[in-house]
């Protein structure tokens, strides 16, 4: 996570730099959000195409009004990815170094894997109401996290919700009782989104569709770890250490 400062405001940076071809120039994306909102820093392009449209396939769920709304804030972000990515194949492998202020991360992955990555940040960032709950992950984002991961970071996130909604004196969800509720809206945004984009033509490329759907198949899986041996493991853990 880089942080820098744009006049006054301040930004985070992540930089995704993705080599298909080692005889070829690298892609990169550079992901400014802003510091206070985590909300990403992007200017559309002026025409957008006709999928970009609130009203094309529209989530099921959708908080927006498209009287207001004349474009979907996660498809409209989203075409400079989508056009880069649909002349690829999700099982390509490719080079991807993503860079932020502390660190930096460097795999050889098939390119579904990074579109799944890339596309999340994009995803939670741009608006959509719904998903915008996820914003605090973004802080600590993750790359090509394992499913311990991404139950560990979920839940914690979740936590700690509701340890600051306990702090303004709104009622918290400790025995989390409403996560799976909320994890249920977050699919059928995934779900619909999937829909929304499974009518453009991608040529012969399928990396963003399968990257949606890898998004949507991770969370799942994660949701349905709460109730199996995962929690038990961090039951077990957590309780050796800290229930004495």
């Amino acid at each position: 996570m880089a942080e820098e400062k744009s006049g006054e405001k301040r930004v985070l940076t992540y930089t995704y730099r993705i080599k298909y071809d080692p005889e070829k120039e690298e892609k990169v994306f550079t992901v400014n959000l802003d510091y206070e909102t985590l909300g990403i820093l992007l200017e559309p392009k002026a025409e957008q195409p006709e999928w970009t449209k609130l009203g094309f396939h529209q989530c099921p769920n959708c908080l927006l009004d498209e009287d207001a709304n004349v474009y979907c804030p996660v498809a409209r972000n989203l075409v400079e990815l989508f056009e880069f990515f649909q002349e690829f194949k999700s099982f390509d492998e490719v080079d991807v170094k993503i860079e932020s202020l502390e660190r930096a991360y460097m795999k050889r992955t098939p390119l579904s894997n990074v579109a799944g990555s890339l596309m999340g940040l994009y995803m939670v960032t741009s608006g959509c109401p719904t998903l915008d709950k996820m914003r605090p992950m973004v802080q600590t984002h993750l790359p090509f996290q394992s499913m311990e991961e991404t139950l560990y970071r979920f839940v914690t996130m979740y936590l700690f919700v509701q340890y600051i909604r306990h702090r303004n004196g709104q009622e918290p969800d400790w025995d989390l009782k409403k996560m799976s509720d909320f994890y249920t809206e977050i699919e059928y945004v995934n779900q619909g989104f999937s829909e929304r984009i499974s009518y453009i033509q991608f040529q012969d490329g399928d990396v963003s569709i399968n990257a949606v759907n890898l998004l949507n198949i991770t969370g799942s899986m994660a949701i349905m770890s709460i109730e199996d041996e995962h929690l038990n493991y961090w039951d077990n853990l957590i309780m050796k250490i800290w229930g004495k």
